[in-house]
């Protein structure tokens, strides 16, 4: 084992794990939560979606823009209505700490997976502090989805059925399961009990246990998850009829398993975009034994122990990481937010590899990886100040410098520190990202509002509606830009119709893209475009009739 100079700070924040990750996490969010605008697309849909359902009542089948909203259930929805029942935040302050505590019970989930899972205790600090570094995680922990809380549900369920299977008074454990998937589900989807039942039926394939599924709790667990997913389908027939359901059921779920209408993409997306997310800590492939992964033996041995309860925890991780990312891979429509599940897994196996065993040997040699970290963290710094060449508009991007900064000098830290031993390198990335993150909350991110958000031409649209012009959107994203008018916008995309709305109307509000009102052949008279913005990836133009 190497001499670690901060082994002393180490052990007294070891002492303390969920103190030392809240505070953490707390820095890395408590100062930036009320920032920047909501940006495209799902945190401005989303905020509509939550102002439809207080104002217009939709509690049980969402609204978007005036109409149903079956993307979603409604679980996190509710969630943050009882953040803002308890907390007087205000918006968009109220999404920004729904993303902070969401990510906060993800952290906590993880390692109380670990610690479920067996593994010691500072492996099961190290899992928390691999989460809190990894750059992917800091960024979603400070964008309005649902997605950390969802993930958190899945992990929770592989917890309660791992200690089904690990004790013999288990059935509290299956129900438990049972009850958490089928509130996942109601948060984001399907996944939620696809996710910790593939684990688990993997798990006792691998271990030769499958007659553990002879468990009449799992039949009492199934009927539980049944009873509670009918309760909200009966609710929404009720509310809203069974065309919303056949939406849910077959273009919601079963179209986007086998042919998704969006975001389809090859079955090897995930190779790519796993590793990049996972950055700095995919660093790690090149400070492995890789040796021994090519070894047969290493693998026979593998095989061998099995069934060794002794390896129960690794086996478990190991599995729930695999299984979810080939679950991923088979799907149609492949986003990037969904690999959030795997990061419980893939944190709890890094710190194992990271931190010595009961011989004192470690998985993974941190010397390697502290270089290799350090020189991404210099690549980001020199790559960082070049951002606006690239991007294919004028636009000022501020702050650049700091965060330049912050990561160079973490870099400079972590190869000066490269010889001091894992838990320098680790105190030294979570104090990078922690100072990295409060500029870039604050200064950089706000500068692109412009740029990501469609505040600015939504504003426009509010100012013309309180005057008594017609909202009207050709063919887009559904709702991007309602929650910023403040109004339902209606969306046509037929130009024909269009027409005899212009035709019908003394004042009318036009929104589209560019590409689109460019190729619109014999415009109306009487109209003309009073503002273009680029948001996102395309230029969108507001279009007035008076």
């Amino acid at each position: 084992m190497r001499n670690d100079s901060a082994s002393g700070i180490w052990n007294i924040l070891e002492r303390h794990p969920w103190i030392t990750l809240f505070i953490i996490m707390a820095v890395q969010s408590m100062f930036a939560l009320d920032y920047r605008a909501l940006w495209f697309s799902d945190e401005v849909r989303h905020a509509d979606v939550y102002h439809q359902m207080i104002n217009a009542g939709h509690w049980i089948v969402l609204h978007l823009n005036g109409v149903p909203y079956p993307d979603k259930p409604p679980v996190y929805f509710w969630f943050l209505y009882l953040l803002d029942s308890i907390v007087p935040i205000g918006e968009p302050g109220l999404f920004f700490l729904g993303s902070a505590i969401s990510a906060l019970i993800f952290l906590f989930s993880t390692v109380a997976l670990a610690k479920t899972l067996g593994f010691n205790r500072k492996t099961t600090f190290a899992s928390g502090m691999v989460l809190v570094t990894n750059i992917f995680f800091v960024g979603i922990a400070h964008y309005s989805r649902m997605d950390l809380m969802f993930s958190s549900m899945i992990i929770w369920a592989n917890i309660c059925f791992f200690k089904s299977f690990e004790t013999e008074n288990n059935r509290k454990w299956i129900i438990s399961a049972f009850i958490i998937m089928g509130v996942a589900t109601l948060t984001k989807g399907p996944l939620g009990l696809i996710f910790p039942l593939l684990t688990s039926f993997v798990y006792l394939i691998w271990k030769g246990r499958i007659s553990a599924l002879k468990n009449k709790a799992f039949l009492k667990g199934l009927l539980i998850l049944i009873a509670i997913l009918l309760v909200w389908i009966i609710g929404a027939v009720i509310t809203d009829g069974t065309a919303f359901i056949h939406n849910i059921f077959y273009k919601q779920i079963y179209e986007r398993a086998v042919s998704s209408f969006h975001h389809e993409e090859p079955w090897q997306y995930y190779f790519i975009a796993l590793p990049l997310a996972w950055l700095p800590w995919t660093m790690a492939i090149f400070s492995v034994p890789l040796h021994r992964l090519l070894s047969i033996g290493h693998w026979y041995d593998i095989l061998k122990s099995r069934k060794n309860s002794a390896t129960n925890g690794r086996d478990w991780a190991w599995i729930m990481l695999i299984s979810g990312f080939i679950l991923l891979s088979c799907l149609s429509i492949k986003v990037l937010i969904y690999i959030m599940p795997l990061f419980a897994p893939l944190s709890i196996l890094t710190a194992r590899g990271l931190m010595e065993d009961e011989n004192g040997k470690t998985g993974i040699n941190s010397r390697r990886i502290w270089v290799c970290v350090g020189c991404i963290y210099l690549l980001l710094a020199v790559a960082a100040p070049f951002a606006e060449i690239f991007l294919p508009f004028k636009t000022h991007i501020k702050g650049l410098g700091f965060t330049t900064l912050i990561l160079g000098v973490g870099g400079v830290l972590m190869l000066r520190c490269r010889n001091k031993g894992v838990r320098t390198g680790l105190l030294i990335m979570a104090l990078t990202m922690t100072v990295w993150i409060q500029p870039l909350a604050k200064i950089t991110l706000p500068s692109m509002d412009n740029l990501m958000s469609p505040k600015q031409t939504g504003e426009i649209i509010r100012e013309y509606h309180e005057k008594g012009y017609y909202p009207l959107a050709h063919k887009m994203y559904s709702g991007i830009f309602s929650y910023y008018a403040g109004t339902n916008i209606k969306e046509i995309s037929d130009y024909q119709k269009i027409d005899d709305i212009l035709n019908n109307k003394e004042k009318v509000i036009l929104v589209m893209q560019k590409k689109y009102y460019d190729r619109w052949k014999d415009k109306p008279a009487g109209i003309k475009v009073i503002h273009e913005q680029f948001i996102s990836d395309r230029p969108y133009v507001l279009i007035v009739k008076e």
